[in-house]
């Protein structure tokens, strides 16, 4: 078995409440399972075969399994000690921490390090998967 890599970290990035992404092993490719209820997109046909050849089917990572909140902790902590730290780490306190985190972050000026960091990290989370699923990755 082998995949894309990118298609692997495009279905962890864009999976939401709206879609799931499977990496399908017969076909070696990543689909998106779109929830008809939230989206009116006729999925019935997918969803049938996912539930009746459920170990063809392999789950990608969610949001939930990546925890963006702490890979913010993360890229702060490899800040250099100081101001830009200090308010950083105050903005991702309490509700609405990723919206002051991504605002603070362009007022600073330092939105590419912030998005290289990520990038690698979601690369790190998708090898990771490939590799406890045994599927080769391109």
């Amino acid at each position: 078995m082998e995949v894309k890599l990118d298609d692997v970290i495009e279905g962890m990035e864009f999976a939401d409440m709206e879609s799931e992404y499977y990496y399908h092993t017969k076909t070696e490719k990543v689909i998106v399972y779109m929830d008809e209820i939230l989206t009116d997109i006729d999925s019935s046909e997918l969803l049938a075969d996912i539930e009746e050849n459920w170990k063809d089917y392999i789950h990608l990572p969610t949001k939930y399994d990546i925890d963006e909140y702490h890979m913010m902790e993360k890229f702060i902590w490899e800040l250099t000690s100081g101001a830009v730290q200090d308010k950083l780490e105050w903005v991702i306190r309490g509700k609405g921490a990723f919206r002051r985190f991504k605002d603070m972050i362009y007022n600073i000026g330092i939105e590419k390090d912030w998005f290289e960091f990520r990038d690698k990290e979601y690369k790190k989370i998708a090898i990771q998967w490939c590799e406890q699923h045994n599927i080769e990755y391109l």
